[in-house]
């Protein structure tokens, strides 16, 4: 006799915040968990990645590419889909910014929002040349090693990766068809201004932000704390 199928249906929905996609899923289960854990205790942070991956390709039921979700994409569909799974709330250590002391505060995750602003996706470079700009997606992360980078290494590696394709008047040159050096070469002959303009677009990619206010444990002091990114929450 086989047994019965437990807890395999969606029963929430959620949205996709780049392409506002609505899909259902269900909680994370213990074969899900133990492969999260399994990524976390091995200290590789692409397994990690991967796992985080893979647990939204499980748990969602309707057809969604994810080699194609953006980096925030992930971020809060796990984040939403954790909350479901082992609790809707996050206990988050953050210091106090007036003596300093650690405060452990609670966080309502169904709470937490993707601010997505108003931005172009293209750049104007010169009266010939533009730039067709994409938020980056995890794929492109993953298999990446960063930790060896120095700040401004990963700053220009974003960069690459939110390029989609250099425009002419003749021509949509994908940008990931060209040789890694020929990309950072092309980066590195942009003026000021032209670098400017499109770390502006970066630096408005969305993310999972939270506005928290809380009292100070040890001096009672009142403190309002943005919190953005996975890594705030979890």
């Amino acid at each position: 006799m086989a047994l019965p199928k437990l807890n395999d249906s969606p029963k929430y929905d959620l949205v996709i915040p780049s392409t506002k996609q609505k899909v259902k899923f269900r909680p994370y289960l213990v074969k899900e968990e133990k492969v999260l854990m399994l990524a976390s205790e091995s200290g590789d942070n692409n397994q990690a990645l991967q796992a985080i991956v893979d647990t939204i390709k499980a748990c969602v039921s309707d057809d969604i590419n994810t080699s194609e979700l953006t980096t925030f994409d992930v971020e809060y569909a796990f984040t939403q889909i954790r909350a479901k799974s082992v609790g809707e709330t996050s206990t988050v250590g953050v210091k106090c910014n007036h003596c300093q002391t650690q405060n452990e505060v609670s966080i309502p995750l169904d709470d937490i929002k993707v601010e997505t602003p108003e931005v172009s996706d293209k750049i104007k470079l010169t009266d010939d040349v533009s730039l067709k700009m994409k938020w980056p997606r995890y794929n492109d992360v993953l298999g990446q090693d960063l930790s060896n980078m120095t700040q401004t290494q990963q700053t220009f590696k974003l960069l690459i990766e939110c390029i989609e394709s250099v425009m002419t008047q003749d021509e949509n040159i994908k940008f990931k068809d060209e040789a890694e050096e020929e990309k950072l070469s092309f980066v590195e002959s942009l003026t000021s201004e032209q670098f400017k303009a499109v770390r502006e677009y970066i630096e408005k990619m969305p993310k999972m932000k939270y506005n928290l206010e809380y009292s100070c444990s040890s001096c009672n002091e009142k403190n309002n704390v943005t919190l953005e990114g996975m890594q705030d929450f979890l």
